[in-house]
């Protein structure tokens, strides 16, 4: 159920009609990036063997964490990008929003997410990670920010390009005439920090990549 502003963004993001060239897209738009952003994800998490992944989309991410040895399990909003992953991974999936998770207590030794902060209630998503962690777990947040400094410019002259594609990519028209108005209103970093703090997490750190374009925050459970 779309329950906020955030739903539905991700709702008009990530449809039916843009599940089969999601991976393409997020290759071409981030320059390649995003791998690298999903690696240092699988570095943060360590040796953890247990896996949570939330808005699983087509895999990507836990394709990685499968060939680091992780056991898998994922959740996405969208049923046609977690269809899509099958493609790539067979792994214990569910339709289903991050803010409630349908699992039992302690049931994972992490959870990790890239690009969905900006799009959900932090603190219910937090506490939620709270619930299914095992002590000693750590969760993982990654997602854009809107960059400083000459960043900016770059940043802004990007999504203006982007905005042209979109004219041509139908499927893609939302994500690229909107996404930065999404980001650039997102304090996720600060509001995920003190969440986390608020919590009882500890150990709460935040790593800055790609001149300050994305960020990586990571916390352990006692």
């Amino acid at each position: 159920m779309l329950v906020h502003e955030g739903h539905a963004s991700a709702g008009r993001f990530f449809t039916p009609a843009n599940a089969g060239s999601y991976d393409s897209v997020a290759r071409l738009a981030t320059f390649g990036r995003d791998s690298a952003w999903k690696r240092e994800i699988v570095k943060a998490i360590g040796g953890r063997s247990s896996v949570l992944e939330l808005a699983y989309g087509t895999g990507v991410m836990s394709s990685m964490l499968a060939g680091a040895g992780k056991s898998v399990t994922g959740i996405d909003l969208t049923f046609e990008y977690l269809r899509a992953s099958r493609r790539k991974l067979q792994a214990d999936i569910a339709q289903g929003t991050a803010e409630t998770l349908p699992y039992k207590s302690g049931s994972f030794d992490a959870v990790a997410s890239s690009y969905l902060a900006k799009y959900v209630d932090v603190q219910n998503v937090v506490d939620e990670c709270w619930q299914v962690l095992r002590p000693g777990g750590v969760v993982v947040f990654h997602d854009f920010i809107y960059p400083k400094g000459i960043m900016r410019g770059l940043w802004n002259a990007h999504f203006a390009t982007l905005r042209i594609a979109g004219r041509l990519a139908a499927p893609w028209r939302a994500v690229f005439e909107q996404l930065d108005g999404v980001i650039k209103n997102s304090d996720w970093v600060s509001q995920t920090t003190s969440a986390l703090r608020n919590r009882g997490f500890r150990n709460v750190d935040c790593k800055y990549y790609t001149a300050g374009t994305a960020a990586i925050v990571s916390a352990e459970k006692p």
